[in-house]
């Protein structure tokens, strides 16, 4: 398999040394997203096989781990063909190339030949682009995607982008909600690091919207005796990859992503899912928060719920109480609502809920 040397920036083709020197220029920048993009370049165009990469630390500590080139060509053609993209194309780059995202974004641009336009990787990248923009292709995070809808000139950018593939972060139910109403193909994406990317897609709005991930072409699933999800991905890893996401499955291709197996709350015998409870409770919370068992003499764990406020007055806790009782049931029901002035993050700001926990230690005796 041949390493594509190639690469279209804003109009502009550079290759092979004329990309290299543009990785050396882009380096030497003391804006970070380019320096981030002249390093991946660099490393691309290296003799090596292999790159390093970062994990997001989403479950545990960020660490590096070698990626094979042609495993992530591999990748880029799954996407490529799952979502009919070709040379007529152009993709966007708004993350930042630090992260396995914004890299295989490039390479995607790569093996398909498309036009790559880079925008700074801000909360809202579209914000203040000429209304001229056009992009056939995204990639963007969740909040990314939230500040676009919200304002009103970029929502308009973004109606016009022919596909995005949304990563990096749950969408909440109410963004979700959103999204259903734009004309353009919207898509979450599943994956990891591990896997180069994501290994599936879920479209999110139109007549193919699903509440189940399909594998990309050649990917299939099947999980392990916890309920967890199993990957068989030739081509991009060499192994089977287990993973601790608990799914619903449907054949060998589609699966209903539920939660995670370490966050399960055992109550009294009674398996509960904190993501499944924090679904429920998206409409009554406007801050960020999660749902955490906790040690209880009585159930063994029980649910509490940490919202990140500096603080919730008695009365407001009160009638948050009242309000998420007739969503959840009896054994959901969060034994205490807490308030914690700042959560812990993970390098590509998720929530990190161990470290969360170990913060607020003094706050969570039940």
């Amino acid at each position: 398999m041949k390493i594509p040397n190639s690469l279209c920036v804003n109009g502009r083709v550079y290759s092979g040394e004329a990309l290299k020197t543009e990785a050396g220029r882009l380096c030497a920048s003391s804006v970070q997203w380019k320096k981030g993009l002249g390093e991946f370049l660099q490393q691309w165009t290296s003799p090596q096989d292999s790159i390093t990469v970062y994990t997001s630390g989403s479950t545990g500590p960020a660490k590096a781990i070698q990626l094979d080139k042609k495993a992530m060509i591999a990748s880029a053609g799954a996407t490529i063909k799952a979502l009919n993209l070709n040379s007529a194309h152009q993709a966007l780059l708004c993350l930042s190339c630090k992260t396995i995202a914004g890299m295989m974004m490039v390479v995607r641009s790569m093996v398909a030949e498309m036009n790559l336009i880079m925008l700074p990787p801000s909360g809202n990248p579209l914000k203040g682009t000429v209304k001229k923009l056009r992009a056939d292709f995204a990639a963007m995070v969740p909040a990314q995607v939230f500040n676009c809808l919200n304002d009103e000139e970029s929502r308009e950018t973004f109606r016009t982008i022919e596909a995005v593939i949304i990563g990096g972060g749950e969408i909440s139910p109410m963004l979700e909600a959103q999204l259903r109403e734009l004309p353009n193909a919207l898509y979450a994406t599943y994956g990891m690091t591990e896997t180069i990317s994501h290994i599936a897609l879920r479209r999110l709005n139109g007549p193919e919207r699903s509440g189940f991930y399909t594998t990309l072409p050649g990917i299939s699933i099947m999980t392990d005796l916890r309920g967890c999800l199993v990957i068989d991905a030739p081509g991009i890893s060499e192994q089977t990859i287990t993973t601790n996401d608990l799914v619903e499955t449907e054949g060998s291709n589609r699966f209903r992503w539920l939660g995670r197996y370490d966050n399960i709350i055992n109550r009294g015998g009674k398996k509960l899912m904190p993501e499944s409870i924090e679904k429920k409770l998206f409409p009554y919370i406007i801050q960020r928060f999660f749902i955490a068992g906790l040690p209880h003499d009585k159930y063994g764990e029980a649910p509490v719920l940490l919202i990140e406020s500096a603080d919730i007055p008695h009365e407001n806790v009160q009638l948050l109480q009242n309000s998420i009782a007739t969503a959840l049931n009896r054994e959901e029901m969060p034994l205490r609502i807490i308030a914690v002035p700042a959560f812990s993050e993970t390098e590509s700001g998720k929530i990190n809920r161990k470290e969360t926990l170990k913060l607020c230690k003094h706050l969570l005796c039940l």
